[in-house]
């Protein structure tokens, strides 16, 4: 079997961004950090308990990213795969897509 005959799909492309330190960051690279984001299905904030639940906002402005899945990561809910699930499943029932 050669590299031709492997088919594979890559699932949802994630971005996490640290948010206590999001502007040092974007700061020393926005370039690296819209590129990041650019082609993102989700973009996960985290440690976002860290922070001012405005400075959420206000990274959200910055980055333009109104328009996509934004999932804020804390202590109580620190999992990428699990808030993502939760995304997905509370998607799927609020369009119908799965019955409970």
């Amino acid at each position: 079997m050669g590299l031709r005959d492997i088919r594979y799909t890559i699932g949802p492309f994630v971005t996490l961004i640290d948010g206590p330190d999001f502007f040092f960051h974007w700061e020393a690279r926005p370039g690296l950090i819209k590129g990041h984001i650019q082609e993102a299905d989700s973009i996960a904030i985290s440690r976002a308990d860290r922070i001012d639940s405005g400075k959420t906002e206000t990274i959200c402005a910055t980055l333009n990213i109104q328009g996509q899945n934004i999932l804020v990561l804390d202590h109580q809910n620190s999992s990428v795969i699990g808030a993502l699930a939760q995304q997905i499943m509370s998607d799927q029932i609020t369009n119908g897509k799965h019955k409970m």
